[in-house]
Formats: C-alpha cells, structure tokens, sequence
C-alpha cells in the first residue's frame, strides 16, 4: 500500500494498465479475426424511492447499479471478459469499515477488471484477473464527492483454477491479492482522534491495507434436483501504518496483522413445479472469524481493551422466489439474522464507562421485491427492506449500534 501512495496517479494508472494492453494486444495477434466472438452482457436498474432510519424520513433517494461485459471467445481455449460494474446507493446506509457501524448517506462504487480464460477440454479452466475499483462515502449530504473521510481505492489481481465434471459441478481453488488505500484519511485522522476512536488511529495511513486471500469453493448437485454451493477463504491482512497499541497507550513497533476465516454453504432446490408456475426455495450459513493482533485504547476514558477488534460471527438467511405465468412474474421473499460475538470488547455504558460483559451485536434484515417483465429485457420493479441492529452495548457515541431501516423502491431493469 505504501508504494501506491508515492505513484501518481496518472502513473499508476499507466502501469497498471499497460501490461494489460500489451498481453490483449498480443493475444488478439496471435488469434485469427474470424474466430472472435463478441458476446455482450447488460444487467443494469434505476429504482427511486424513500428510506427512514430509526423512523426518521429522509427525502427522496435513488438505488441505481451497471453491470457490464463484452464477452470475447477468440477460439475453444481463450476467452477475454473486460467487465465494469458501477453503483449508486442514495439511501442511508451503515457499514463498517474501522471495526464499528458508521452511518453514511449515500455512496457510489465503480470497479473495472479484466480476466482471461483459458479452457481445456477435460472441463478444466485456468483464469487470470487484475481490477481496479473505488469507493465513495459521504456521512453528510453537503460533502462533496471525493472528500470523504473512508473514501477508499482498491487495486487487485489473482488467479484460479476451476475444474467442472458435470453440468453444474465444479470445484474452485483462487489466490487473490488486493490493496485497500484510504486517500484522505491521513489528513483527517486527528479530528478522528479528538473524537475518541484512539491511540491505535493516531498515524497517518492507518487504514490502508495488504491482502492475500485463498479460497476453495465448489458446487455439487443434491437429491431432489438441489444445488449445494459451498466456499471457504482465508485472509491475511497487514496494516503497514497501524502500529500495535499497548496497555499504556504507547504505540510499538510492530504493525496490526488480521487473519479471517470465512465458511459458506448454501442449498437451494425446485420446491415445486407446476404448469405456469415454480418455487425455487435456498437455506444459507455463513461463518466468519476475524483475528487480529490490535489492541484498544480509549484516551478519553484512559482504559485499555485488549483483543478489541476480533469477533465470530454466525448468519442464517433464506431466500424463496416464486415465478408464475408465461411471462412470468418473480416474488422474491429474504431473510437473514446474524450475530457477532466479539472475543474481548467490553461493552459501555451511554456515558461510555465500560463495564465487564463482552459485546454482542445482533442483526436482522428481511426484504420483498417483485418483477414483472414490460418488453424485451426490460422490466419493473418494486422492493421493500427492513433491518434491526441492536446491542449490548448502549454507547452510541462513536459508533452504530442500535437501529432501525425502511426502504421502499420502485423503478426499472434491464438485461440482457
């Protein structure tokens, strides 16, 4: 991450971009023109609507989101897939980005990436990934993009390897790297600080971050025509910038490393079948560990909380659609509910005393939405979603932690 900071960043954008040029260059010359396929794919929506936090009305809010790829096959063994993807959420939202929920108005999000494929005929694919994306946070309506204080950059590579012997059959093995870089967060971490996230945040580039992900995922077929999805990840994370806290608020020498453990599995099967209609029904767990060498000190209350950035957390969720008609209409109906243990962090009071319990955060969201297709690739769309977060913990100072959303959209797709 500490190189990125010091390229330019017309540069960067050079470097990173000219190997790219020069392999698909390359690759096009050694292929001839007549065996190129062009295969584009859209999915986009522009939904609008209104959103309440906590049962507070926020004005009129729109969710818009673009997918897309012009899929090239050159031959049988290579294909090329450029892909943007871009979004826009003007709805609040919490997310949490330094260990705690924080609350922002709206955010936007554009990522572009570049894979190639190479195919075998004894179903085994070997692909090759670089991207780079941003993201834009805004707490308050008036910031103007780009200022925001956890707008961040992310550049990424990897590769994988995926083997299918069936239809609908495969496993998956991936190494991923990625850097996260918060731009503007150096100039604006002492006002951070004065507010009483402590000693740890107190240097420039604490956030910005290394990764290296692995991940084993596969797909299988179950009795019943069902579909058992399974992946699990490891991530080593190194903040460079995040000196390691000690129990007198002293910095040391050695920088955060985190580890992440995460575990999914996901069934889903064809509940029923009829003549003009289908319920498709999917059950999910997902497990994640986070471990981390950071400690806590709170300079406003002069207390240590060691191991306070490690948790568990367990989710449960479903999701039932269900397609009736010819042109079919699509009712959708999720659900999940989670809960974040964490291993050390000691929950407060609301003046912020900490007491001996250990925090617990507990989240519930449920949303319906139906689609009905107007015309060819185009259809309309209206969803509703609702979300509880509560806690243990009733200081609310520095971070969310007990809350309430509604949001109601309507609006358009596309696909195609």
């Amino acid at each position: 991450m500490r190189i990125l900071n010091v390229i330019p960043a017309k540069a960067g954008i050079q470097r990173f971009w000219a190997p790219v040029f020069t392999g698909v260059t390359a690759l096009t010359l050694c292929v001839p023109l007549r065996a190129v396929e062009v295969k584009p794919v859209v999915n986009a929506q522009l939904l609008g609507g209104q959103n309440y936090f906590n049962g507070a009305e926020s004005s009129f809010g729109a969710v818009a989101s673009l997918m897309a790829s012009p899929y090239t096959k050159f031959n049988d063994q290579w294909s090329l897939v450029p892909l943007y993807s871009g979004t826009y959420q003007g709805t609040q939202q919490v997310q949490d980005l330094v260990g705690g929920g924080t609350l922002f108005q709206d955010s936007q999000e554009h990522n572009v990436s570049l894979k190639g494929i190479r195919s075998f005929e004894n179903g085994l694919k070997l692909k090759a990934v670089t991207g780079y994306g941003t993201e834009l946070l805004r707490e308050t309506k008036d910031e103007n993009w780009g200022q925001g204080l956890y707008d961040n950059r992310r550049f990424s590579m990897g590769t994988e390897a995926e083997w299918s012997w069936a239809k609908e059959q495969y496993v998956r093995l991936a190494y991923d790297y990625y850097s996260i870089r918060f731009p503007n967060y150096q100039s604006l971490s002492s006002q951070a600080v004065a507010d009483g996230q402590g000693r740890e945040l107190d240097a420039p580039d604490v956030l910005d971050s290394h990764n290296h992900m692995v991940t084993l995922s596969g797909q299988v077929s179950l009795p019943k025509e069902g579909i058992l999805e399974t992946s699990f990840s490891n991530t080593w994370t190194s903040y460079g910038d995040q000196h390691v806290v000690d129990i007198s608020g002293t910095l040391t020498p050695d920088t955060r490393t985190d580890r992440t453990e995460a575990l999914t599995l996901q069934g889903t099967w064809p509940v029923y079948t009829g003549p003009n209609c289908k319920l498709l029904g999917s059950v999910g767990y997902i497990r994640t560990h986070l471990f981390s060498t950071q400690n806590h000190y709170d300079a406003e209350q002069t207390f240590f909380n060691p191991d306070y950035y490690a948790y568990l957390t367990h989710t449960v969720q479903t999701q039932w659609t269900f397609l009736v008609g010819e042109a079919p209409w699509a009712i959708q109906w999720s659900g999940s509910v989670s809960r974040q243990h964490y291993s050390d962090r000691l929950t407060q009071d609301s003046n912020g005393v900490y007491g001996t319990a250990i925090t617990n955060v507990d989240y519930a969201t449920t949303g319906l939405s139906v689609t009905y297709p107007i015309a060819k690739g185009f259809s309309v769309k209206a969803m509703t979603t609702f979300g509880w977060n509560d806690s243990n913990n009733t200081d609310t100072l520095l971070y969310q932690y007990h809350y309430n959303t509604q949001t109601y959209l309507f609006g358009f797709t596309y696909a195609y």
